[in-house]
């Protein structure tokens, strides 16, 4: 539970609207952001770069047209090949057939005994000769055609060299240019996230108690939120140094700001438990003592008092006076204004010591309201 739930129902409406309030603002801001964002980013550089703008077109042009015309002289050449292996593929089965054709024949002949078909034997040979001959002659076509087509690699390996060359030369331009272009991009940001930053936290230390506390806290969420969503992912990476550089930097500063608020945290306690006892109940406020009694703490020293029991009286650690004694009789924790069952003021023992202003006095009204407008 904490300390809100402490003050009355129409204050806590008034803290959830003010909260919605510097959300909404937040929002606003936001988008007011981006749109400045979008219309000043990318106006000087006219969008990022692109690989096509660093290519050397007079260099590569002509390397183009020649891997254009090779490309043309491939696909000629890979028709004239399927032709030609068709044809040989013909005239080879064309062999095969009349070699078999002669070697059942020639079987036959010397099974029969019949040596009269010496003429006809001499035909089919030649044919057979002319067959083979037709054979050899389309693949020495083919073999002619596969050297042709292997100058052609040749040339174009050498070509594809040089456009590659080429290309790299183009993208090692544009890597440059992309990272001035990122550089430009993260100082635009920079130039225009970090005083709002800057804003954001100046006004949270000076006025984030101030009647206008919902706009201040709104600023900082979008103080916040430009930070981390329109800076933080184009900070430059030169290989993740920067990033990692910059996280340690962050976790540093994060850390030491919270051990020296730790050291004042302490030194202001030790300073505060020097004090008497009536000079502590006066310094203490109202809504931290109502949520000190709901978590049953010292409102002084912040540690457990019911480590000695829900009857005690005071502090066990540090002798702060925690509860006191009514005239009607009724146990009142002490900086209560008012008794629990007679309902009449509280005039605590310092007060009567001292004379002072009731404790109740001390506290101070919730940003925003009636009595804190009527105070200002």
């Amino acid at each position: 539970m904490n300390t809100s739930q402490a003050y009355s129902r129409p204050a806590r409406l008034l803290q959830i609207a003010s909260w919605i309030v510097a959300i909404v603002f937040a929002g606003f801001l936001d988008m007011l952001g981006g749109l400045v964002i979008r219309d000043l980013m990318f106006a000087p550089q006219g969008g990022p770069p692109r690989v096509e703008q660093f290519v050397d077109s007079a260099a590569t042009a002509p390397l183009q047209a020649q891997a254009r015309d090779l490309e043309r002289q491939r696909s000629a050449l890979d028709d004239k090949a399927q032709t030609l292996r068709l044809a040989y593929e013909r005239a080879n089965t064309d062999y095969r057939d009349a070699r078999e054709s002669l070697r059942n024949w020639v079987a036959t002949r010397t099974a029969t005994g019949d040596n009269r078909n010496d003429v006809e034997l001499l035909a089919r040979t030649r044919k057979l000769d002319l067959l083979q001959a037709s054979a050899i002659d389309w693949q020495r076509r083919r073999d002619a055609l596969a050297d042709q087509q292997r100058a052609l690699d040749a040339r174009s390996e050498q070509l594809n060299a040089q456009l590659a060359q080429a290309q790299a030369a183009a993208n090692a331009r544009y890597a440059a240019a992309q990272r001035r272009y990122e550089l430009t991009v993260f100082g635009w940001r920079l130039a225009l996230t970090l005083p709002v930053l800057l804003v954001a936290v100046w006004l949270f230390v000076r006025h984030r108690k101030s009647r206008y506390w919902p706009f201040i806290y709104g600023f900082g969420l979008f103080a916040l939120c430009a930070f981390f969503v329109e800076l933080v992912p184009y900070l430059p990476n030169f290989g993740g140094y920067v990033r990692v550089l910059v996280g340690i930097a962050l976790t540093v500063f994060a850390g030491l700001y919270m051990l020296r608020a730790f050291q004042r945290y302490v030194e202001r306690k030790r300073a505060e438990m020097q004090q008497s006892q009536s000079e502590r109940a006066r310094a203490v406020v109202y809504e931290k003592a109502i949520g000190a009694y709901q978590k049953k703490l010292c409102p002084s020293c912040d540690k457990p008092w019911h480590l000695g029991g829900d009857q005690v009286s005071f502090c066990i650690h540090c002798g702060l006076r925690l509860f006191e004694v009514c005239a009607c009789g009724a146990r009142n924790f002490a900086f209560f204004p008012f008794c629990n069952q007679c309902g009449t003021h509280v005039t605590h023992t310092d007060e009567k010591r001292a004379g002072a202003e009731p404790v109740a006095s001390t506290a101070q009204p919730l940003p925003g309201s009636s009595a804190d407008s009527a105070q200002r």
